[in-house]
């Protein structure tokens, strides 16, 4: 499997600080479906949290250097019929289409500020400048998870759980699962049951943020509409 990094760039006159005390991560159980017709089910990252906000993993189409396009994950849910990405409509014309995860190393965000003056026949004027920088890895393949690691965050640097490695191009569909079959189901609450006990315990700092899961949070929509909330300010420049 073939992996890249991707650096997103943007500019924004605006920007609110993320709190201090950290974002979630959210994840879901998510259903892909191959152009033959196949389906597999496992564990991905949809926005990944943490100390500077949230950010979003997702889908970048290639076609040349004038014309790309990133479709990142939100926690715009459909309780009713899913959420689906479908991934031969949106990238029809793509010549290269890539899983991207935003990256856990220290350089994976970055936010400068600049202010630079100037004075034209109106007067004197201050312009503030705010950039973020965002680094993803990029898959050929999405790295499906069929188990969760003991601290329960998929970490895509580490592919050591990984079970199934899906060629973008054999996928016709990507899809969040809103009601997860018991297999999942047990496996997320066996996971989360050790993860509580490793920080709850003699010496633990404390210091640690469950994950949230979509499928919880559909239910929960005053959680789920808080964290809209976060997501949007921190990205709607």
């Amino acid at each position: 499997m073939k992996q890249f990094l991707l650096i997103l760039t943007l500019a924004a006159t605006s920007f609110n600080t993320p709190i201090d005390v950290g974002d979630p991560t959210v994840m879901a159980v998510c259903k892909i479906t191959t152009h033959s017709g196949n389906t597999v089910e496992g564990f991905v990252t949809l926005l990944n949290g943490g100390y500077d906000g949230m950010h979003a993993n997702g889908f970048y189409n290639y076609k040349d250097d004038r014309y790309n396009w990133i479709t990142l994950f939100n926690l715009e849910l459909d309780k009713t019929r899913g959420t689906r990405y479908n991934i031969k409509r949106y990238f029809e014309n793509a010549t290269k289409v890539y899983f991207i995860a935003h990256t856990w190393e220290a350089d994976g965000y970055s936010l400068v500020e600049t202010s630079t003056q100037f004075t034209d026949d109106i007067g004197k004027h201050l312009l503030k400048t705010k950039k973020e920088q965002q680094q993803y890895k990029m898959f050929d393949s999405i790295p499906l998870f069929m188990e969760l690691p003991r601290y329960i965050q998929i970490n895509y640097n580490d592919a050591t759980l990984c079970r199934q490695k899906i060629a973008m191009t054999d996928i016709a569909s990507f899809e969040i699962i809103i009601h997860p079959s018991e297999k999942w189901l047990t496996e997320i609450e066996r996971k989360r049951k050790v993860y509580l006990e490793d920080n709850n315990g003699i010496g633990s700092t404390g210091d640690y943020y469950e994950p949230q899961w979509a499928h919880e949070l559909l239910d929960n929509p005053k959680e789920l509409t808080r964290l809209k909330e976060v997501f949007k300010n921190l990205h709607d420049f």
